[in-house]
């Protein structure tokens, strides 16, 4: 006991020292094209757990418009992420260099005042012969790729599911401007969309509160989605009234993310077969994706969870202590173990692995309120007994 008080004292002074610090690791990167003839400069979010579990491997967003879009599109990931509503994933935010040239898929002499246009193609080529190999050489990324753009860079982002439907396992257009040069885009978007056959593919689309061309294109589109007779293909689609164009990305990442994550859960019936029936589903998941996607933490804790509800304490105490072998980085399983201790009695136990959460949210960098609060009723329990 004169152990345990030591430690917990030593786990307490800890708790006090500052430590506040951004989640999420920033990086900067380049790489030079040899098919667009010029640098292209790269911000770069890794997820909170990139460096402390070197076994996890994560999908990728490809964000256009890098420079714009990379704030709120990282912190609204690590927010989603940090609920359980979202994926962790590698944010590679592209900086601009020739912005109506790269998004837009034919010349338009009318548009030349803004910049030379019709090089996406050329664009989309970088992307997956060179930036893509890129980014898998050099950071942990399972294959699954997602690319997201606005308004032009929206219409980059259709244009590439039309034309390259298996480079892109999924994509966000927010407010795309589908009214480019005569409406071009829809040449062949019946044709695509009714020709049948396998896309394992998922698309979010948004438009804001905004009018003419822009509305009238998208609801075209939106009207073709809802006849599509691609098997594994699935969309969302939504007009945000309240948002303007500047925001429609800002307010669509949150749904774009939500969203897919939920594409990629598993059911309910199979997750009371429990683990293995979990990780069987996963595997199917991957070789439908051509990714190596794996069941979250989240979604086995739920194993662990249905245990616990029907009181099988010593089974969902087992199943938490697997579940911080596979994921040594994370407090959470102590946490539940800690909970199932106070609720058998067992208090220095349950202090014990309190501690251990709390010491493992100070490198993790989550919230440990409730930590902290359960320890404290935890051991005026103990100080009572």
């Amino acid at each position: 006991m004169k152990q345990l008080i030591a430690f917990s004292v030593i786990v307490m002074i800890l708790m006090t020292q500052a430590s506040a610090k951004p989640r999420g690791i920033i990086l900067t990167d380049s790489i030079h094209s040899k098919i667009l003839s010029e640098r292209r400069d790269l911000l770069i979010n890794l997820p909170s757990s990139y460096d402390q579990n070197k076994t996890l491997t994560y999908p990728v967003v490809f964000l256009t418009d890098g420079l714009r879009n990379f704030n709120h599109a990282s912190g609204t990931l690590d927010l989603l992420t940090q609920s359980h509503e979202a994926q962790e994933m590698i944010i590679i935010a592209i900086k601009n260099t020739q912005r109506a040239r790269d998004f837009t898929p034919t010349y338009d002499e009318s548009y030349n005042k803004w910049g030379v246009s019709g090089g996406a193609d050329n664009f989309l080529d970088f992307i997956e012969h060179e930036l893509i190999p890129h980014i898998n050489e050099n950071y942990r990324t399972n294959n699954f790729k997602i690319l997201s753009g606005h308004s032009l860079g929206g219409l980059l982002v259709i244009h590439s599911l039309q034309t390259r439907p298996e480079l892109f396992q999924a994509h966000f257009a927010f407010s795309p401007s589908l009214w480019w040069h005569d409406g071009v885009i829809f040449k062949n978007t019946k044709t695509f969309y009714e020709k049948g056959g396998n896309l394992n593919s998922y698309l979010y689309m948004n438009l804001a509160n905004e009018k003419g061309q822009m509305l009238s294109s998208f609801e075209k589109y939106e009207h073709l989605l809802k006849n599509h007779n691609l098997k594994g293909f699935s969309y969302d689609t939504d007009v945000v009234e309240e948002e303007n164009h500047s925001t429609s990305a800002m307010v669509g990442h949150n749904k774009a993310y939500t969203h897919l994550y939920k594409q990629f859960q598993c059911p309910t019936d199979i997750i009371t077969q429990g683990i293995p029936a979990i990780e069987k589903y996963y595997m199917q998941l991957s070789k439908q994706y051509k990714a190596e996607i794996k069941p979250s933490y989240h979604t086995l804790a739920q194993v662990a969870g249905i245990a616990y509800n029907k009181k099988d304490f010593s089974d969902a105490i087992e199943i938490y202590k697997s579940l911080i072998t596979q994921f040594p980085h994370l407090s959470d399983p102590h946490y539940r173990i800690a909970y199932i201790y106070e609720t058998q009695g067992k208090y220095s136990r349950s202090i014990e692995a309190l501690d251990k959460a709390l010491n493992i949210s100070t490198s993790e960098n989550v919230e440990n309120n409730k930590y902290k609060a359960l320890r404290a009723f935890v051991l005026a329990k103990m100080n009572n007994s």
